[in-house]
């Protein structure tokens, strides 16, 4: 997993150093693999405006640009296709060094450039080579350096989690973590409930409730699919290693990356009756959105009264995905088990962000909350109008909630050492697990994101590792060895 180290201490923010804060979960079992700048080394580069764009007199595929750069204005020479009055991005000036040298006055056909309009890739912000120029908001002011503009002096933290912990695969997971390791309040995430619009929505059944025992949902109509998805909604992604799509998909993807819960969009014109969460047919099949036929017979699948929609929490299908000239949409938030996906995208092929979390443990009273969020992005990105949440649930199919006893002594037994009651009331509280001090220990109940905690030696270790492994004492191994009967 990757995430932007800016993004994570929006939500807690410890007073340590990227490389401190990085050993420190580590040491907590959150290895941390590698931490990254987020972006090449380059600088004279800023914010500046295209005011105007004609055609290149000796050269078809150049063209003369006027740029302001807050200042005053350049000629600039350009093959970007992109490149169109109006347009803010980029400038290198003559001086700036970036990561393909330093920048030069130069002549390009008989015309000079006095600097270079740059793309994503030339400057170290995507990994692939893309075509045309970096496309910054219209609002961004000519003249700010870039580095400042775009909060580039940022690390990329990249985690390599065991499999027990899908809790900490998102941004607030991994807040959590931070704030109960240095003793801080985690930031809440603000989301008011959306004021909606009464409207026709496809019903929803489950059929498998074993597998998919709750399933939020919501239509929103009216969205404006021709627009830019906001610029640091993007970078956010890309810190995380996701590619920018377009803005349903993108916000999709980034509540996934902030909350931990995978949703997906369907196209609403493409749904043919109600949505049916069951076992594939035999038979049946389905075209899924990376273009490849897939046989869905015994696989957990999104359905509607006609045919497969989608492998439910893997991908979805073609028929019925989102594009730009889509206007209403259906969005899904579902709690999966791990049971019902366990190796299921495997037999086919994939290995999705979706499928990852699922197949780890979702929290399963997540759902809603994520819906919220998403709608919410959707609004301020791309209008439209939203339906009420739908909720289904069955109950008797929802995971029980446990409540475990620690004993003190058992604790104390366990590492070698006594820990104050305090410090571990506080570990426990901060991981979510509402512990209730008793007259020989504590009782908690384990929180719905943690799928690895059963027992009291589960609850054990995570006393040690929060307190830090370095912080247990050596203890000599002793033994004693009965010869009497040799």
């Amino acid at each position: 997993m990757k995430l932007s180290e800016q993004w994570l201490r929006s939500w807690a923010d410890p007073p340590v150093g990227s490389a401190d804060l990085a050993d420190r979960l580590t040491l907590a079992g959150l290895e941390v693999k590698s931490l990254r700048p987020v972006a090449e080394d380059f600088k004279g580069v800023v914010v500046a405006r295209v005011e105007a764009v004609n055609p290149h007199p000796r050269a078809d595929r150049l063209r003369l640009c006027k740029v302001f750069d807050g200042q005053q204005h350049w000629p600039i020479v350009t093959a970007a296709p992109n490149a169109a009055k109006g347009l803010v991005t980029a400038l290198a000036r003559v001086g700036a060094v970036i990561p393909g040298g330093r920048v030069k006055a130069r002549p390009l056909r008989g015309e000079t450039s006095q600097g270079l309009l740059c793309g994503a890739d030339e400057l170290g912000l995507a990994a692939e080579a893309e075509e045309g120029l970096l496309v910054l908001p219209a609002d961004a002011p000519p003249g700010t350096d870039l580095r400042d503009y775009m909060g580039l002096e940022d690390q990329v933290l990249e985690l390599d989690l065991t499999p027990n912990r899908g809790d900490c695969l998102s941004v607030r997971g991994l807040a959590r973590e931070v704030a109960t390791l240095y003793g801080l309040a985690p930031q809440p995430l603000d989301c008011p409930e959306l004021p909606f619009v009464s409207g026709p929505a496809p019903g929803v059944r489950l059929l498998s409730p074993q597998d998919c025992p709750c399933y939020f949902s919501r239509v929103v109509r009216g969205l404006k699919m021709d627009i830019h998805t906001p610029l640091w909604l993007r970078e956010r992604l890309r810190r995380s290693g996701l590619r920018s799509l377009h803005p349903v998909v993108d916000i999709t993807n980034y509540v996934m990356l902030e909350l931990g819960q995978p949703l997906h969009a369907f196209d609403l014109n493409a749904i043919g009756g109600d949505i049916q969460v069951r076992r594939g047919r035999a038979g049946e099949q389905m075209v899924l959105l990376d273009g490849r036929e897939v046989e869905v017979e015994g696989a957990l699948i999104i359905a509607d009264d006609k045919v497969p929609l989608a492998l439910a929490g893997i991908m979805g299908g073609a028929t019925s995905a989102v594009h730009s000239s889509s206007r209403d949409i259906f969005l899904e938030s579902a709690f999966f088990t791990p049971r019902a996906l366990a190796g299921q995208a495997r037999r086919h092929g994939l290995q999705t962000d979706a499928a990852h979390r699922f197949e780890r443990g979702v929290d399963w009273r997540l759902g809603a909350e994520a819906l919220e969020r998403a709608t919410a992005l959707l609004l301020e990105c791309c209008g439209g109008q939203p339906g009420p949440l739908h909720r289904v649930r069955s109950l008797k199919h929802l995971p029980a909630a446990s409540r475990i006893v620690l004993e003190r002594a058992h604790l104390e037994r366990s590492l070698g050492q006594s820990v104050a009651d305090a410090e571990v009331t506080t570990i426990f509280a901060g991981l979510g697990m509402h512990p209730q001090v008793l007259k020989k220990g504590w009782r908690v109940s384990c929180p719905s994101h943690r799928h690895d905690i059963h027992d009291p030696i589960d609850l054990v270790e995570e006393v040690a590792r929060i307190r830090g492994y370095q912080q247990l004492a050596s203890q000599p191994c002793t033994a004693t060895v009965d010869f009497s009967g040799t």
